[in-house]
């Protein structure tokens, strides 16, 4: 699309309903212009005039000068020619190309605006003997607050419940929940899933860590990466060739029509109307893939990324705990149905997810069951009680530094007589699209808030970097030492703690699915399915839709030259001219479409 750089913003939903009043007036103009009313076609072209005359003062200020030389005097070169439509429905492609891009760029907005809106605006603090409430930025360093279950913990802080569990998913990207005691630093952003608990406040608002992950989203809004288009590229050699042939022609003749023709036949449909359709097919291909892109320029970025990093739960992996193997210790049980028939009796009185995985592979395999007697569970510790008479336990395993995975122990009559294990496993195809990645030359990453041991089990054989125990901070320093060290990056995640790597990466992918509606608006690209053979076709789309573009720009821009150079040597008169370019952009517009294909 036509190049538009720094411009004032307006933010919010006044811009959402602005910003297409100019590409729907110049619309309604253009249409009631073809109907016999050349004055309206004009002012349609005056808007586009306008239009680039104010975006261009702000581009200057902000020190760019590739600018639309050639859009702005070829909408000139139609009023001074009577050639109003062709300058109409160029005033049209500008206004609307700049209309999309200040649409995404609202919607990238929307994404801090869906962060902050899950902070709660007040919470409950120990004031004597009872709770009041209290704006969440008022609360001090020391104050106990009171969270239900539910509740998003607002502020960091130290546990003052005797324990507690939470879902920090939002924080570390795993599915295996915190289990915390009395003393324990709990992060702001961490979900509690527990009973009502108190938590002393440790710090304030501005340093806890659900406002830095905001920060880190805010920051690299703020700072988006810089790339030059393929419509810029070829602006400023194009506009100047233009020009000299203009130039020229009309001092070695002496005519101003041959210098009128070169502009008419120069006028860059070309450059502003073949990239869009070919990114406009790719964008629709993408669709019908269940891939939605939010930016054409997002196409270009993605045919030149060299490297990706990919979240692992959830994005690699399917997110769930899954039951691998259960070993039975020195015979002290028949079978491992028998274990499990053990662990599902205690467990279908917990609401832990490991528990739910238990029950559920129980009923799977058709295993009976009763319910234990004197069920006692204890967060932090596990879960006791009698099965059919007989005391029994299961509490989490110590794992050794290398080892992987989740262990459960599960005791009977106070010896230990089984060991159920779970892991995450991984998504179908995981090493096709490493295959792929290596044979396009590009560089692959894993950024995981998992353990090593567990990261290493999975993808240890992959020969892949491997970054485990990453924080939201962790992951976003990551993308911005690989872009300062000039790579192109892709970051694909699906949670929110990916949110400020996806914001900051060229290029942002986020499968669809998750709770987080933030992270998906903070992405650049949307896959809403979980298959990891859209990574693929994304690529691959963004690829052709590029070389599609690219040949349809240079051979466009050929061909216009060649008129060019007839129009200057006085064959082409700028009546011809016209009826030629149209034939141009004919050509171009077709060749544009393989795209779709």
């Amino acid at each position: 699309m036509i190049s538009n750089m720094a411009k004032p913003q307006v933010s919010g939903r006044l811009l959402s309903m602005r910003i297409f009043v100019l590409p729907v007036a110049v619309v309604v103009l253009l249409a009631a212009g073809l109907v016999g009313v050349p004055m309206l076609l004009q002012a349609a072209i005056l808007i586009g005039i306008a239009k680039i005359l104010i975006d261009s003062y702000w581009n200057i200020r902000e020190g760019h000068y590739s600018l639309d030389y050639i859009a702005f005097s070829a909408m000139v070169v139609s009023l001074a020619t009577g050639a109003y439509v062709p300058g109409a429905v160029i005033a049209l492609m500008f206004t609307g190309g700049e209309a999309l891009e200040a649409f995404a760029s609202d919607r990238a907005e929307d994404s801090l605006r869906a962060l902050v809106s899950r902070i709660p605006k007040t919470c409950l603090v120990r004031k004597g003997g009872s709770f009041v409430e209290v704006a969440i930025q008022q609360v001090q360093s020391g104050s106990v607050i009171i969270l239900k279950k539910g509740e998003l913990v607002p502020l960091d802080g130290t546990l003052v419940s005797e324990n507690a569990l939470f879902d920090v998913s939002n924080l570390t990207g795993e599915s295996d929940p915190l289990e915390a005691v009395g003393g324990a630093l709990i992060k702001s952003g961490s979900v509690n899933t527990g009973g009502t608990i108190e938590l002393r406040v440790v710090g304030d608002f501005s340093t806890s860590t659900y406002r830095r992950i905001i920060g880190l989203v805010e920051e690299a809004r703020r700072n988006p990466a810089r790339f030059v288009r393929l419509s810029e590229q070829v602006n400023l050699p194009f506009t100047i060739a233009t020009f000299g042939l203009a130039i020229g022609a009309y001092l070695w003749s002496g005519e101003v029509s041959r210098a009128l023709a070169v502009l008419v036949i120069a006028t860059p449909c070309p450059l502003i109307i073949a990239a869009p359709v070919a990114f406009l097919g790719g964008l629709s291909r993408a669709a019908k893939n269940a891939i939605i892109i939010r930016s054409p320029a997002s196409l270009e970025v993605l045919s030149r990324i060299n490297a990706v990093y990919f979240d692992k739960t959830g994005t690699l992996t399917l997110g769930e705990p899954t039951l691998s193997q259960i070993d039975l210790i020195a015979h002290r049980l028949g079978s491992e149905d028998e274990a499990l028939s053990i662990a599902a009796s205690l467990e279908m009185h917990s609401l832990h997810p490991l528990a739910r995985t238990l029950v559920k592979e129980a009923q799977k395999r058709g295993i009976r069951f009763v319910a234990a007697q004197s069920v006692e569970e204890k967060i932090g510790e596990g879960i006791a009680g009698s099965v059919q008479g007989v005391q029994c336990s299961l509490s989490r395993a110590p794992l050794g530094t290398s080892e992987a995975g989740i262990v459960l122990s599960l005791t009977r009559d106070g010896s230990e007589v089984a060991r159920i294990r779970f892991t995450d496993v991984m998504k179908p195809n995981t090493d096709a699209l490493f295959r792929s990645m290596r044979r396009r030359g590009i560089e692959v990453g894993i950024i995981t808030g998992d353990r090593q041991a567990n990261a290493e089990s999975l993808f240890g054989s992959y020969g892949v970097d491997i970054h485990a125990g990453a924080s939201p901070e962790n992951k976003f320093r990551i993308v911005k030492v690989a872009k300062s060290a000039g790579k192109s990056v892709m970051m694909v995640g699906d949670g929110l703690n990916d949110a400020p790597a996806l914001a900051l990466a060229d290029v942002g992918v986020v499968f669809s699915g998750s709770e987080n509606a933030a992270s998906i608006e903070a992405a650049h690209v949307v896959i809403l399915e979980r298959g990891l053979d859209h990574v693929s076709q994304l690529l691959n789309i963004a690829g052709k839709s590029v070389r599609v573009a690219r040949e349809s720009v240079y051979g466009g821009i050929a061909l216009s030259l060649v008129g060019m150079m007839l129009a200057a040597a006085g064959y082409i008169e700028p009546v011809a001219g016209a009826l030629i370019q149209e034939g141009i952009d004919v050509v171009v517009i077709l060749n544009a479409l393989r795209a779709l294909r």
